[in-house]
């Protein structure tokens, strides 16, 4: 069925003696599916609800998998076998190679269908002078294109229902995006995350720029200083800087945030990159909980969009990064469900809710331990190994001196001590001994201790030691205090067991015929090791050992290997693109 509208909904009746037609048999058609495409719509989603992964096969083609989707007007799209395309044989092929607008394009997916069995309508005969042919049958099936445009509108996500995004700045190279929650409760702590993208060559980038408020404040001001350090990121690269905000208790209004040109500030490399205009964005404040807003918003919206958004869409399987020249491609790598459109089954949301329940329940048994001090040992678990992540320990004792006694209030100190676990983040654990009794957690809680005191750690990080202070809570006789200490820290991953690789700087290169640039692999877990180039074969251009490259005589796309001498499954490639 490839009308988009759903209503009205007019079903037959049949009564004895009724003369059927055509238009009885097609309107029964329509009314069961345009009632089906409703339920899926309102029911379940938009979305892939299982498999259509895109997978890379070879430098210009791809694989789609089997799957199940349901399109934005609830017509379910089916492959029951993988299909390999090329991407230059994919609709919109020319069009994104032509637009040169980055260095990916996205691969969708929209129903379709094909008449099927041409027919001799014996009845009404064939009018030659239109060509017009009646079929027997319609095999549905679905259309693959390539577009360099993000979606007019993600709606029905996990994402699109919680979360909105602004685009601060954008180019062929960057792009600067504001993610924030669609509202926030008054009085309400929240974040803000900022992301700069790099579409562009590797290259050092940083970005400042101040954001008034209004409405909420950030650290007690009213305005965002935000910054991403100089940092190198390569193409397709990521930087992410997360802001803690906080409402203003307004009943019912708006946060407001506004970016002047003259307070922003980003540099690609040497370039320096301005706003053209204001841009700004708004959040609503509201009185209710976050679930009864979502809820609310959801029943409010969903009816209009359905009666209103009746253009086809389609659902965005991947973004594909390519290496472009201007009549060539090589794809780069492979992204899946960039903005995760899926449809949920009712069997897997119940196992995610368990999950989170789960977890709930761990928090808040250690939320209890902690409140009581005692620190649950995790059960069936290898030694020093929690989670996944190493842990080291030291342990040892101190005395601290309270001479003849002290006074209730009094401070006592204990000397420097260090832990010999190395420097970072320590945790300390502290207990008090009393004869053959420890005690942990807060001494208010036994009557029957000889020393009524809070005691704490303060740990040097830069110095890999600490000290133990004790403050008496009432006046104690006792000369000496004795206390037990425990110091854990997250080993730090040897060198031996980093993930082994290499990758090539630059990333991304392009160069002129017979033209020469200095490559360098990086070896990453592989102190020492000595890097063989290679090209692909002949006519490839020339790389010395040392990482000089020297481009052929002719223009193309060419490939230059880098791989560890001690291990050859260890290898990098980087894909030069030579023109005239």
């Amino acid at each position: 069925m490839k009308n988009l509208k759903y209503f009205p909904f007019d079903r037959n009746q049949y009564y004895y003696g009724k003369l059927l037609t055509e238009q009885d048999f097609i309107q029964e058609q329509r009314y069961m599916n345009d009632k089906r495409r409703l339920h899926n719509r309102f029911l379940h989603g938009v979305g892939v609800a299982a498999g259509f992964q895109v997978v890379e096969v070879d430098e210009k083609s791809i694989s789609v998998e089997a799957g199940l989707a349901l399109d934005f007007a609830g017509r379910e799209i089916v492959s029951d076998t993988p299909v390999i395309r090329k991407l230059s044989t994919i609709d919109g092929f020319e069009t994104v190679m032509e637009n040169r607008r980055g260095d990916y394009v996205y691969l969708c997916l929209e129903y379709d269908e094909q008449d099927k069995m041409p027919a001799y309508n014996a009845a009404g005969g064939r009018d030659f002078r239109t060509d017009k042919i009646d079929y027997d049958k319609s095999r549905e099936g679905y259309r693959l294109y390539l577009t360099d445009r993000e979606p007019d509108k993600v709606s029905l996500t996990v994402d699109s229902l919680m979360y909105s995004r602004t685009i601060l700045y954008q180019d062929s190279q960057l792009t600067v995006i504001q993610k924030y929650p669609k509202f926030v409760q008054a009085n309400e702590e929240f974040e803000m995350t900022v992301t700069v993208e790099n579409k562009g060559n590797p290259a050092m980038i940083s970005l400042n720029f101040t954001e008034e408020l209004s409405g909420v404040f950030c650290g007690g001001r009213g305005s965002v200083e935000a910054a991403v350090e100089e940092t190198v990121l390569q193409r397709a690269g990521k930087a992410e800087k997360i802001y803690r905000l906080k409402a203003l208790d307004l009943k019912e209004g708006e946060a407001e945030f506004k970016v002047s040109p003259q307070r922003f500030c980003l540099r690609y490399g040497t370039e320096e990159k301005k706003l053209s205009s204001e841009k700004g964005f708004s959040i609503p404040v509201v009185c209710r909980d976050r679930i009864s807003q979502v809820k609310e918003q959801f029943f409010q919206e969903a009816m209009v969009e359905a009666v209103r958004d009746n253009y086809p869409q389609g659902i965005y399987l991947s973004r594909i990064y390519l290496i472009k020249t201007e009549d060539a491609y090589v794809i780069d790598r492979v992204e899946n469900m960039p903005f995760d459109q899926y449809v949920y089954s009712s069997c897997l949301i119940m196992s995610i809710t368990e999950l989170l329940r789960q977890e709930i329940k761990n928090l808040e048994k250690q939320k209890s331990s902690l409140d009581s001090g005692v620190v649950l040992e995790k059960k069936d678990r290898t030694p020093k190994e929690t989670e996944g992540r190493q842990w080291k320990t030291a342990q040892g004792t101190v005395k601290i001196n309270l001479g003849v006694g002290g006074k209730r209030g009094q401070r006592f100190f204990s000397h420097e001590i260090f832990h010999g676990l190395g420097l970072g983040p320590v945790h300390i654990e502290l207990s008090l001994q009393e004869e053959d009794m420890l005690y942990s957690g807060s001494s208010e809680v036994f009557e029957q201790m000889g020393i009524r005191a809070e005691i704490a750690a303060r740990a040097d990080m830069a110095k890999g030691s600490f000290v133990i202070g004790l403050r008496l809570l009432e006046a104690s006789s006792s000369q000496d205090a004795v206390i037990h200490w425990k110091a854990v820290m997250a080993e730090q991953e040897e060198e031996g067991d980093k993930e082994k690789r290499i990758y090539i700087l630059p990333g991304k290169l392009e160069m002129r015929v017979r033209e020469s640039c200095y490559l360098e692999a990086v070896c990453e877990g592989m102190p020492g090791t000595q890097v063989l180039w290679s090209t692909a074969g002949n006519n490839q251009g020339f790389i010395s050992q040392d990482g000089m490259y020297t481009a052929p005589n002719m223009p193309g796309v060419y490939e230059v290997t880098a791989e560890c001498q001690g291990a050859p499954e260890i290898k990098a490639s980087l894909f030069v693109v030579v023109r005239e």
